[in-house]
C-alpha cells in the first residue's frame, strides 16, 4: 500500500470513531504509521562503518536510519536528537514537531533516528540482527552501544559537536539519561519525556514474560527463523499494553467491543503488529546488558552516575505513569544538579507523548517551549558554555 493510501486507510478506520478522544488518540496513531505521505521529509540511512560492541563482538558496516525536520544552522547549535522508546520508530515524537510545535521547526533542526537494533518491519531500518541478516549472530548489545550508534550518527554525519538537547520518549527518556553521562560536554539539555533510569518493578516480570512467549512461541525456532512469526512479537509486546495507559482512560474510551476492535486495530498498525519477533527480543535482552550505574567509571554507583551529568534536565512526567512511577522520577530529578520536572495530570498515563490527551499535549509544549528557549537563548549560561 503507498503512504497516501495507507494514510487515508488509517483515517477511513476512525469514522466510526464515537468518541472524541479516540478519535483524536487515532488520529494521532495514524500520523506516526511507519510510511510516509507527501509532506513529511524521506527516510535517509547513514553508513558510519566498523561498530564494535560494548560487551564483544563487532559488526563492519553500522546503519543507521533517520529523518530530520527544520534546518541546522551555520553554527549548528540549534540541533535536537529525538530517541525512541522500546519497539518505536522515528515517528514516535511526531505530534510535537513542526511550526509552532514543541519542538518547532522553525527554530529547531530536529534528528529522528531509528535506534541501533531497531525493530519494526516494513522499511529499511538501522542495523539489526534481522535486517543485517546475521539473525542471531548479531553481537549482544546495550544502552550505551544505542547511545554510541547515534553520537556517531550525530557527529560524523552532521558534524555536530554539541547538539542543544537531546529528548527520549519511554525507554528513550533513559537513554537521553545515558547520554549525558557518556558524553557530558555533548548537549546542553536533555527532556526525558515518560521515561528515566528507573523502570518501576513490574518491569522486571515483564521483561521475563516477554522473552518467555517468544522462546515457547511455534515458529519461533530458537530465533533463526526465516519467515517471521509476527503473532509471537504481538503476543509478547501485549503484555506491555495494559499499562501504556491508566484503568480510568481504558473504562472511559474504550469501553465497548466496538471501540476497543477500533483501538485495537489502528494501533496494531503503528505498534503490535509491525514487530520482528527477533530485533524484538534483542532489545528485550538489552536491558539486562547494561545500565546506567555500571557505565565505566562509576561502579554500579548510580547516583554517581547521575550526578555527573552536566547538562540542564527537564523530566516532562506523567503523574499517573505506570511504568516510570512518579517517585523514580523524584528522585532522579533531586539527584541530578538543576535538574526539574514538569508533571502533566492525565488519564492517558504513560502515552501523553503521542497526542492521545490534547490538554496534556499543550502543556507539554509550553514546557519544553519554556526550556527548549532558556537553553537557546543569547546570554544563557548554556548558550555561553557552547
Amino acid at each position: 500500500m503507498g503512504a497516501t493510501n495507507m494514510h487515508r486507510s488509517c483515517l477511513e478506520r476512525l469514522a466510526g470513531a464515537v468518541q472524541a478522544l479516540v478519535a483524536a488518540l487515532l488520529i494521532g496513531i495514524c500520523a506516526a504509521a511507519t510510511a510516509h505521505w507527501p509532506d513529511q521529509p524521506p527516510h535517509q540511512m547513514a553508513r558510519l562503518g566498523e561498530f564494535k560492541f560494548e560487551r564483544g563482538g563487532s559488526i563492519p558496516d553500522l546503519r543507521i536510519s533517520y529523518v530530520t525536520h527544520g534546518k541546522l544552522n551555520a553554527a549548528k547549535d540549534n540541533a535536537v536528537l529525538f530517541l525512541h522508546g522500546f519497539g518505536g520508530n522515528h515517528h514516535n515524537l511526531d505530534a510535537f514537531i513542526g511550526p509552532g510545535r514543541a519542538f518547532d521547526t522553525d527554530k529547531y533542526f530536529v534528528i529522528c533516528p531509528d535506534a541501533l537494533g531497531a525493530t519494526q518491519t516494513g522499511y529499511a531500518h538501522s542495523s539489526s540482527p534481522t535486517s543485517t541478516g546475521l539473525k542471531m549472530k548479531f553481537p549482544k548489545y546495550n544502552q550505551r552501544d544505542m547511545v554510541e550508534a547515534q553520537h556517531r550518527l550525530v557527529t560524523k554525519v552532521f558534524g555536530i559537536p554539541r547538539l542543544l538537547a537531546v529528548t527520549g520518549i519511554s525507554s528513550g527518556g533513559a537513554y537521553a539519561v545515558q547520554y549525558a553521562v557518556s558524553h557530558p560536554q555533548a548537549m546542553a539539555g536533555i527532556i526525558p519525556i515518560s521515561g528515566g533510569t528507573f523502570f518501576g518493578a513490574y518491569g522486571r516480570f515483564e521483561g521475563q514474560l516477554t522473552r518467555s512467549i517468544l522462546d515457547t512461541c511455534a515458529g519461533w525456532q530458537h530465533g533463526n527463523y526465516r519467515r517471521n512469526p509476527a503473532a509471537c512479537a504481538t503476543n509478547a509486546l501485549s503484555v506491555l499494553i495494559p499499562r501504556f495507559y491508566t484503568p480510568e482512560w481504558w473504562d472511559k474510551y474504550v469501553d465497548t467491543p466496538e471501540a476497543y476492535q477500533r483501538w485495537r486495530v489502528a494501533f496494531g498498525a503503528y505498534y503490535l503488529d509491525v514487530q520482528d519477533a527477533r530485533d524484538l527480543y534483542y532489545l528485550n535482552d538489552s536491558f539486562d546488558r547494561g545500565w546506567l550505574g555500571d557505565t565505566p567509571g562509576f561502579n554500579g554507583d548510580v547516583a554517581a552516575a547521575q550526578a555527573s551529568i552536566k547538562a540542564r534536565a527537564l523530566f516532562v512526567h506523567p503523574v499517573q505513569d505506570a511504568f516510570f512511577p512518579q517517585p523514580n522520577i523524584a528522585n532522579e530529578v533531586a539527584a541530578i544538579a538543576g535538574a526539574r520536572a514538569a508533571s502533566i495530570d492525565s488519564l492517558a498515563g504513560h502515552t501523553i507523548w503521542y497526542n492521545a490527551d490534547p490538554q496534556a499535549t499543550a502543556a507539554m509544549t509550553t514546557a519544553i517551549r519554556a526550556f527548549l528557549a532558556e537553553l537557546h537563548a543569547p546570554g544563557s549560561r548554556v548558550a555561553a558554555e557552547r
